[in-house]
């Protein structure tokens, strides 16, 4: 924390009780000196939750009153995926930089508004792709940069198992945009990263098979290639009663492979001709990094590393996935014309 930098003054819309997300941003702002200033929500239980954790701040339960306070300059979106385009607008139209809880929203074409928004307007957008700095994603590119796997030429993730998905809003396809906005805005996110290359085609294949009372897919697997040749395989699914493994990646010298609540990868490489099977554990993460960029970014002028144009390429990559599988067929990712 620099107590010499000017103070960034922030609020976070959408303090839901569901896996805390409100609290553990706001508790990452403040670690990097951020300062949180004002919480809204339209629950009022809530908003009131929000000011025993924060003691400090301000709490509003209309979106509008909070936007339009002249103190705040930064606000952190977490709400409802189908919420994200319009209150990225308001948010940027009200001259406030933004910050939205992942996926950046459900449509491509939306995303390009907000990047020319953001843009024309001289303020920051940014979508808290955090995971960049997890700790096998680290290893993985450390392993890039010296050479031991080559050229990336597939990875396939898994996300999943056999449980009946809750009745909520995450298990709405319409607001939700469907099973693949959510873990699946961490493995494009992940792969776009990895794989130096524009993106070709997308092919979907979705199954409704079991869980009626909502309208996600039960299982989605999605097939991505890339200019360079490169093939993803993601997968998420609510009815795989046997798993495999959550991580692959190959490449032209070596390959891994990563299981869930292990702290290494497995590395397969070869040394003087003779195969290699290594565990390489993992670099530690850094969890405060993606905050510490937007603070170096807002106060310093460092390089935003999480761009709208790279969370763009993302939503592009989940919107072809779930609507190839809706028309049964390969299309292409038109991601580049922003």
């Amino acid at each position: 924390m620099n107590e010499d930098r000017p103070k960034i003054r922030s609020a976070i819309v959408g303090y839901g009780g569901e896996f805390n997300m409100g609290k553990h941003h706001a508790g990452e702002m403040e670690a990097v000196g951020i300062e949180l200033a004002a919480v809204c929500d339209i629950d009022p239980k809530r908003a009131a939750e929000a000011a025993r954790d924060f003691p400090h701040i301000r709490t509003f339960t209309n979106v509008e009153e909070l936007l339009s306070q002249p103190d705040i300059d930064l606000v952190t979106l977490i709400t409802p995926h189908n919420t994200h385009a319009d209150l990225a607008m308001r948010t940027l139209e009200h001259g406030k930089h933004c910050i939205l809880e992942k996926p950046m929203c459900i449509h491509a074409e939306d995303a390009d508004k907000l990047a020319r928004k953001a843009r024309e307007s001289g303020l920051m957008l940014s979508v808290y792709h955090n995971r960049r700095w997890n700790d096998w994603y680290l290893t993985v590119q450390d392993l890039i940069r010296r050479e031991l796997l080559g050229d990336i030429f597939f990875a396939e993730f898994y996300f999943g198992g056999y449980e009946r998905p809750r009745t909520w809003w995450r298990s709405d396809k319409a607001v939700s945009g469907g099973a693949f906005y959510d873990w699946g805005a961490h493995y494009m996110d992940w792969v776009l990263g990895l794989i130096p290359s524009a993106v070709k085609s997308a092919r979907g294949y979705s199954q409704k098979l079991l869980w009626q009372d909502v309208s996600n897919e039960d299982h989605l697997d999605g097939i991505i290639q890339f200019e360079n040749g490169a093939v993803v395989h993601a997968q998420t699914s609510a009815i795989s009663r046997a798993g495999t493994v959550q991580k692959r990646i190959l490449g032209t010298k070596g390959a891994v492979t990563i299981q869930n609540k292990e702290k290494f990868l497995t590395l397969y490489t070869e040394v003087g001709g003779v195969p290699v099977e290594t565990k390489v554990p993992f670099l530690p993460g850094k969890p405060l990094a993606y905050y510490a960029n937007i603070a170096d970014h807002l106060a310093n002028k460092a390089d935003l590393i999480v761009t709208p144009e790279q969370a763009r390429r993302v939503i592009s990559v989940l919107e072809s996935v779930t609507k190839s599988a809706e028309l049964g067929r390969e299309i292409p990712v038109p991601y580049e014309n922003i």
